[in-house]
C-alpha cells in the first residue's frame, strides 16, 4: 500500500534533461530508474520511479506540471 502525499519537491536533471534525483523535506532521493511515464500532454506527466534514499529503496510516483514537480505517492520496495 502506498502513502498519498501530494507535496512539492525540487527535481534534479542531468544535462540531457533526464530526471536524476529530487529533494523532499530536506532529504535527497536518487532516481535509479524510470519505470513508467504517463499523461496526456508533453508538459504534464506522471513518472513512476525506483528511488534510493537514506531509508533504502522505494518506488515513488512524481507528478510534473510544466516546471512544477510534486511527490504524489511512495510505495515500499
Amino acid at each position: 500500500m502506498g502513502h498519498l502525499l501530494n507535496e512539492p519537491i525540487r527535481a534534479e536533471h542531468d544535462p540531457a534533461g533526464r530526471l536524476t534525483a529530487y529533494e523532499w523535506r530536506g532529504a535527497r532521493y536518487t532516481v535509479d530508474a524510470v519505470l513508467k511515464t504517463y499523461g496526456a500532454a508533453a508538459d504534464t506527466r506522471i513518472y513512476r520511479v525506483r528511488i534510493t534514499g537514506a531509508a533504502g529503496p522505494a518506488v515513488a510516483e512524481l507528478g510534473r506540471d510544466a516546471d512544477r514537480w510534486r511527490l504524489r505517492h511512495v510505495f515500499s520496495a
